[in-house]
């Protein structure tokens, strides 16, 4: 670890600043943070993890829509860094997923939880999510990796923790932190 680090992310382009949207941006553009800071997040939408300050310089790595994945050369304290994400504490999580389109739905799966109903078993009858046939089972996911309100949300739980009924624009998600 030697070497500089090199943060490979997305940059938000935030509504005032469409003038850079109109822009024809291509890999390898250096490019420089116009207003007095940025977030620079994990994902489109996702997790904010810094702001950039006005003037910092930024290597376009390519477009999504409104978005700019970016590279960011500077420098930082060799003892703060690790090869692997799974070192970080609080940083990876193991989830079992529900999701279903009611409000209703999602309270009722919420109450039978609450009275000792198997997660997995729910999540595998009712739920629309794509890893209901594993029981819900999201496998290892990483801060920023989820919607949002999902994030949110497991970061406030504790392993072994179910959350409450959360609405997102997919429908009504209940999650469980097993690792």
């Amino acid at each position: 670890m030697k070497r500089v680090f090199i943060i490979m992310l997305l940059l938000i382009i935030t509504a005032p600043f469409v003038l850079l949207a109109q822009l024809k941006i291509k890999q390898g553009d250096e490019l420089f943070v116009k207003p007095e800071f940025e977030n620079l997040r994990l994902s489109p939408n996702g997790s904010i993890i810094c702001q950039l300050p006005q003037g910092a310089k930024i290597i376009a790595l390519g477009e999504q829509g409104n978005w700019v994945a970016v590279q960011v050369i500077g420098y930082i304290w060799k003892n703060s860094l690790t090869e692997s994400r799974f070192d970080i504490e609080g940083f990876n999580f193991r989830v079992l997923h529900i999701l279903v389109d009611s409000e209703a739905e999602a309270q009722e799966i919420s109450t039978q939880l609450t009275k000792g109903a198997d997660f997995k078993q729910l999540a595998t009858e009712r739920s629309k999510g794509p890893n209901a046939v594993k029981g819900g089972d999201l496998g290892i996911v990483n801060k920023g990796d989820l919607l949002p309100e999902l994030d949110a949300a497991l970061s406030q739980l504790k392993v072994g923790e179910t959350s409450k009924v959360i609405k997102t624009r997919m429908g009504y998600h209940i999650i469980k932190r097993i690792e």
